[in-house]
């Protein structure tokens, strides 16, 4: 196998953020996914869709308090090598948000916040002889509150959700491991994360996150042309929200979501598609339902 291929999956957070207020789950969102060509620096861009349904009260049958919202984010991503044992991750989100409530649809478009990541390779052998290949990274990063945060309970014309805004409003912060194991063609990678999130201006702060993710891959090239199917599992929990050090009703919660997807590499060129879908969860104390999503992203390296 050519090194071209012999990449490795950070997937520091396969699935959008769970951290949710009772109308939705989307401000205090974050994305790595799935990189291409791991020993390359390179730029892309990449597409989300979500979608999450709430219902007030302990009944999800009933929809006379029923909500619905639809996440968009097209984003730009990037990766750059100071050093072959360091790698550079930056991400530039542009959120298209849409919640519909009583059949009345309200918007926010606009850049969300910006992250940046930085890990060190504690050791890696996939460029060894030997059957089996493995490598580890450790790393941290910075999420900066340069999406518009706006939340006003009493002003019925904006959405008083703040899991709804275009950014948190508040500097966080993400710890990072992962562990890649390779046998031939085939290969098993293992992550977590936590997510550190601070008080904003509004003296509000999202709940802190713990992320892990157990991915399953397999590597084939034909000529200049390879593909990579992938499969596995992502478990999340959330912590409550605080506002005003008191906690936040409906905030927080669990799930567990199977993910299958797919790679394509030509030369410099990459594409990925992933469709993810959820086993079993319980956010914001069971008044939030999330549905299947779909991911798609491009990426040029050099």
């Amino acid at each position: 196998m050519k090194k071209y291929f012999l990449f490795f999956l950070i997937i520091f957070a396969q699935m959008d953020a769970f951290a949710c207020d009772v109308c939705g789950c989307g401000a205090g969102s974050y994305y790595i996914g799935l990189m291409p060509q791991f020993h390359k620096n390179f730029v892309g861009m990449r597409y989300r869709y979500s979608v999450f349904d709430s219902h007030l009260g302990r009944s999800s049958q009933s929809n006379v308090f029923a909500t619905q919202e639809i996440f968009r984010t097209t984003e730009i991503w990037s990766r750059f090598y100071p050093h072959q044992k360091v790698q550079i991750l930056a991400f530039l989100p542009y959120h298209s948000n849409t919640q519909i409530e009583s059949r009345v649809a309200k918007n926010l478009q606009g850049i969300g916040d910006v992250m940046t990541i930085a890990n060190y390779n504690v050791f890696n052998t996939l460029y060894d002889t030997t059957v089996f290949k493995h490598s580890l990274w450790l790393g941290g990063g910075v999420k900066l509150a340069t999406g518009k945060y706006k939340y006003n309970q009493a002003d019925n014309r904006q959405v008083a959700n703040p899991s709804f805004q275009l950014g948190t409003g508040s500097n966080d912060f993400l710890l990072t491991a992962n562990y890649l194991i390779r046998y031939r063609k085939f290969g098993v990678n293992a992550d977590i994360s936590y997510k550190i999130n601070t008080q904003n201006s509004q003296n509000y702060r999202f709940g802190n996150r713990l992320s892990s993710n157990l991915q399953a891959f397999y590597i084939r090239q034909i000529g200049s042309f390879g593909i990579m199917p992938s499969g596995g599992f992502y478990f999340e929990k959330s912590a409550t929200d605080v506002k005003n050090n008191y906690l936040v009703e409906n905030t927080g919660g669990s799930l567990l979501a199977a993910s299958l997807g797919i790679d394509l590499f030509f030369k410099k060129l990459s594409c990925g598609f992933n469709f993810q879908s959820p086993i079993s969860q319980n956010l914001a104390d069971g008044q939030i339902n999330a549905s299947n999503r779909f991911l798609a992203n491009f990426t040029f390296s050099f």
